[in-house]
């Protein structure tokens, strides 16, 4: 993915920039939130173009790569499960503001850097730790 600077009237831009060609460019630009909806993280403005989409029919998953599927499956299951649980919520809100301060011990290595990851949001902190553990039963 590549930087992008826009100039003077355009700040941003997200989105395709023809809806009807599938293979033209993407912008996008993220912004992650805490609990109360401050915002604690900004990444860069990104443009990129899909290259080489996998086809499934001639090249079909290993079998590493169904387990990591199956695995991300049961933890968006799971997940949906429990932000609708107040009690669960309230665990992993806890733990995800714990984890803002420290990385959580679980949180996987971060290639670049060798440290565990720090997530900037919940849903995402959840949904990994939920697919670790189902990874490693």
């Amino acid at each position: 993915m590549r930087n992008v600077e826009f100039n003077f009237p355009v700040n941003e831009f997200t989105g395709r920039v023809q809806k009807q060609n599938k293979d033209g460019v993407i912008f996008r630009h993220k912004f992650f939130r805490d609990s109360n909806g401050n915002i604690i993280g900004e990444a860069k403005k990104e443009k990129y173009i899909p290259m080489h989409p996998r086809n499934y029919k001639t090249k079909p998953m290993s079998e590493s790569e169904r387990q990591t599927v199956t695995a991300f499956q049961q933890a968006v299951a799971q997940y949906n499960i429990e932000k609708n649980d107040p009690e669960r919520m309230a665990y992993w809100k806890a733990r995800f503001d714990a984890q803002l301060r420290k990385p959580d011990p679980e949180a996987p290595i971060d290639p670049k850097t060798g440290r565990r990851r720090t997530y900037h949001r919940l849903d995402m902190f959840i949904r990994t730790m939920l697919q670790i553990s189902f990874r490693n039963q």
